[in-house]
C-alpha cells in the first residue's frame, strides 16, 4: 500500500513538474513569437479582392464608405456577385513594386486580405472554388508571389481571415438576404472552409508573420481556441490577433481607426486607412498627408504600439499612385530617423504639446512637431544625469541648462524637417521624470477622461461611434455624476504663472436638463457655468469655452462637478489650457 502511495505521489509530482515545463515553454515562446513584432513598429495594411474591381460601385449607384463591404451594402446576391469574378483580371499587380512600395516606406511587414468578410479567396484555395485562381480569368495565385517576394527582400507576410463572416455561404455569418438562418450552419461552414483554408495559409506559403483574424461574431471561446491552437500547431512563431475572439491572441489590435489613449504596456497595434476607405474605392480623394502619417506612427509608437496602414490596390492590381507618392515621403523621413523608431519603447513622459517621446535604453528621443516660437525646447521633469542633446539628423549638439525642474534645450531658428524633428537626448544611470503633467509657455494643453483622478460616483467609459459607414470613431468620457462629491481632478505642473482660457469638450444629450456646474481650482479660483443641450446623441462632442483663470506658477489641480445634477450630467471627453493672448 506504501509502494501504492508513493508511486501514486510520485506522478502527481511528475505531472505538475511537466505542466509547470510546459508552462514555461509557452511563455517562453511567446515571448520569442512576439519579438518581432515589437520591434517592428510599422506595417502595411492592404484591402484587395472583388470589392476592388467593383471599386464603390454597383449598378451604377456609388456607395459611399468603406468598399470592402460592398456586397453587404448592397446586398448583392451570391449569384450575382460571383459574376464580378469573371470579370476580374488584376494583370497590374506586381509583387516586386508592391514589395518595394512597403520597403522603401520603411514597412516590415505585410497584412494582406487572403479572404474577407465576401467569401473570396485570393490565394488558390482546395476547399473552395470560390477564389481567384479557379472563378477568374487571372489563373494566378497572387499570395505566393507576394510572399515569394516578401521572403526574399526580409519582410514578414501575414495574411488576414474574416473567420466568422462569409456573404458567400450558406452557414457564414452576415449574410441575411440569402441565407436567414445561417447561424444554425455556422459549425458546418467552420470545419469545412474556414480551418481547412487556414491550414492551407499555414502550410503553402512559408514561414508567416501573423495571421489577421477580424469579426468573431457568435464563435465560442473553444471555437477561438481552435484556432489559435492551429495556428502555433502549423507555425509555433506565428503571431494570431486579439481579433480571433473571446480575448485570445498574441497582441492586441485596436479598434479601426483608434489612437492609443494611454501608454499600453503589451503589443498592440493602432491601424488607420491612407484615404476613407480599407478597400479601393475611384472616388474616395481623402488622402492622409505624409506629415500626419508621420506624426501618426510617432505618437502610437510613443505609447508602445505599432502603426499599421493600409493601401486599397486597385482593381487591376497597380497601387494608387498617391499611396506610392506618399509612402515615399514617410520613407525619407524614417530612413533619416529610423534609430528613433525602430526597436523603440514608449515615452517616458506624459502627453507633450510640442511633440512625443520614443525610448531606448540610456536615450530619450524627442519628436517636435511643433516648434517654439522662442526656439527653446521645455522637457519637462528631466533630472537625470545627461551627456548630450543633438539633433539626430546631422548629429548637430545642443546646448541646454536647467530651469524649475525641467530641461531647457537651445534649438536652432529652424525647424530642419517640418513633419517631425527628432531631438535625441543620451543619459546615464536612471531615467528620472516627474510624472506630473506640465503645461508649456504659450502652448494649448488637453487633459483627457483618462488623465483624471475620479472621486463618488463618477467613472470613465469608452464609446465608439461610426460618422459614416465604416468611419469609427472613439472617446473615453467621464460619467456618472449626480453631486458635488462626484468629480474629475487633473493635476498639472505650471513653470510660470498666466492666464488660460479654460475649455470643456463634452456631449449633453437632449434628454438631460440644464445644469449648474463648478470648474475649481486649487488656489480657490471658481468657474460656475451652466451646461448647454449638444444633441442626442453621446457622441455629439462640442468644446465649450467656460472662462479664464489665473493659473499660478507650481503645481496645481483643477477639478470638475456638477452643483447637482437632477438627470444625466455631461460626457466629458477632455479640458483644455488655452493661453489667454
Amino acid at each position: 500500500m506504501r509502494k501504492m502511495m508513493l508511486a501514486v505521489l510520485v506522478c502527481m509530482y511528475l505531472t505538475g513538474m511537466n505542466a509547470a515545463i510546459a508552462d514555461e515553454q509557452q511563455a517562453v515562446n511567446s515571448t520569442n513569437r512576439v519579438q518581432w513584432f515589437t520591434e517592428a513598429k510599422f506595417g502595411m495594411f492592404m484591402h484587395w479582392g472583388l470589392y476592388s474591381h467593383a471599386a464603390g460601385v454597383w449598378k451604377d449607384k456609388k456607395y459611399y464608405g468603406i468598399g470592402e463591404w460592398l456586397m453587404h451594402r448592397a446586398k448583392i446576391p451570391v449569384a450575382e456577385y460571383e459574376i464580378l469574378a469573371t470579370s476580374f483580371n488584376p494583370v497590374k499587380f506586381n509583387a516586386k513594386d508592391w514589395v518595394a512600395t512597403a520597403k522603401q516606406a520603411g514597412m516590415k511587414y505585410i497584412v494582406i486580405t487572403s479572404k474577407h468578410h465576401d467569401g473570396f479567396a485570393m490565394f488558390k484555395s482546395n476547399a473552395s472554388k470560390f477564389n481567384v485562381v479557379d472563378a477568374t480569368p487571372f489563373k494566378r495565385d497572387p499570395l505566393k508571389e507576394l510572399a515569394d517576394e516578401c521572403h526574399r527582400e526580409g519582410l514578414k507576410i501575414c495574411f488576414y481571415y474574416s473567420q466568422f463572416q462569409d456573404w458567400h455561404e450558406p452557414g457564414g455569418g452576415g449574410n441575411s438576404w440569402d441565407f436567414p438562418n445561417n447561424k444554425e450552419k455556422f459549425g458546418e461552414y467552420f470545419e469545412t472552409k474556414c480551418k481547412p483554408q487556414i491550414k492551407e495559409l499555414l502550410t503553402n506559403y512559408g514561414p508567416i508573420g501573423l495571421i489577421w483574424f477580424d469579426t468573431p461574431g457568435i464563435m465560442t471561446k473553444e471555437q477561438s481556441h481552435e484556432l489559435l491552437d492551429m495556428v502555433h500547431k502549423y507555425q509555433p512563431q506565428c503571431l494570431v490577433s486579439s481579433r480571433v475572439g473571446n480575448d485570445v491572441g498574441d497582441y492586441t489590435d485596436l479598434g479601426d481607426h483608434e489612437l492609443p489613449a494611454e501608454i499600453i504596456k503589451k503589443p498592440f497595434e493602432s491601424l488607420f486607412t491612407h484615404n476613407d476607405s480599407w478597400g479601393y474605392v475611384w472616388y474616395d480623394k481623402n488622402w492622409r498627408s505624409p506629415k500626419e502619417l508621420v506624426q501618426m506612427l510617432v505618437k502610437i509608437n510613443g505609447k508602445g504600439g505599432n502603426f499599421l496602414l493600409n493601401i486599397g490596390p486597385q482593381g487591376d492590381g497597380a497601387l494608387p499612385e498617391m499611396s506610392i507618392r506618399t509612402l515615399k515621403k514617410v520613407g525619407d523621413w524614417l530612413e533619416k530617423n529610423k534609430e528613433s523608431v525602430y526597436g523603440t519603447s514608449y515615452s517616458a513622459f506624459p502627453e507633450l504639446t510640442w511633440g512625443d517621446c520614443t525610448t531606448k535604453p540610456g536615450k530619450l528621443y524627442l519628436h517636435v512637431f511643433d516648434w517654439p516660437k522662442n526656439c527653446v525646447l521645455r522637457v519637462p521633469g528631466l533630472s537625470c544625469k545627461i551627456d548630450s542633446i543633438k539633433l539626430l539628423d546631422g548629429g548637430k549638439k545642443l546646448k541646454y541648462s536647467s530651469e524649475a525642474g525641467d530641461v531647457m534645450v537651445k534649438l536652432p531658428a529652424e525647424m530642419s524637417d517640418q513633419m517631425d524633428t527628432v531631438l535625441v537626448v543620451a543619459y546615464e544611470g536612471d531615467l528620472k521624470v516627474d510624472p506630473v503633467r506640465t503645461i508649456m509657455d504659450g502652448c494649448e494643453t488637453t487633459m483627457f477622461a483618462l488623465d483624471a483622478k475620479l472621486s463618488g460616483e463618477t467613472k470613465t467609459k469608452k464609446i465608439s461611434w461610426m460618422e459614416e459607414f465604416g468611419d469609427w470613431k472613439h472617446a473615453n468620457i467621464v460619467e456618472k455624476w449626480k453631486t458635488e462629491k462626484d468629480a474629475a481632478t487633473w493635476k498639472f505642473r505650471a513653470p510660470k504663472a498666466g492666464q488660460y482660457w479654460v475649455e470643456l469638450d463634452y456631449s449633453y444629450p437632449s434628454k438631460s436638463k440644464r445644469q449648474e456646474a463648478v470648474i475649481q481650482l486649487s488656489n480657490s479660483q471658481q468657474l460656475l457655468f451652466e451646461t448647454k443641450d449638444t444633441g442626442d446623441k453621446a457622441s455629439h462632442f462640442q468644446p465649450h469655452r467656460i472662462g479664464v483663470v489665473d493659473i499660478p506658477a507650481g503645481q496645481v489641480e483643477m477639478s470638475v462637478y456638477p452643483v447637482g445634477a437632477e438627470d444625466a450630467f455631461i460626457n466629458l471627453r477632455s479640458v483644455k489650457l488655452i493661453p489667454f493672448e
